[in-house]
């Protein structure tokens, strides 16, 4: 399942790696299925054209000024981290 389309990539101290991006597929409803990927894994794809997993810790969603969902997923730190393509679809993985 397609989760979103990256469009930044943001390190804090307080909440380490976010992956943040949109899906505009998304109705309302969806949003709320979000929360059960916190604890699973995500696959993105790196620049070197290979995917890489990724731990989800946390998940938050707010909503653009258009209403569009803005998707951010918190990720554990790692080194796959700085290859990844901004762009690029994150998907679940099954």
């Amino acid at each position: 399942m397609e989760i979103m389309k990256l469009d930044d990539i943001i390190k804090t101290p307080n909440k380490g790696i976010i992956l943040v991006g949109t899906n505009i597929e998304f109705d309302k409803q969806d949003h709320t299925n979000l929360k059960s990927l916190i604890g699973s894994k995500i696959q993105v794809d790196k620049v070197d054209g290979t995917k890489c997993e990724l731990d989800v810790l946390d998940i938050s969603i707010s909503f653009s000024i258009a209403n569009l969902p803005l998707i951010g997923i918190s990720v554990q730190d790692s080194e796959n981290i700085k290859d990844i393509k901004k762009g690029t679809k994150v998907v679940q993985l099954l």
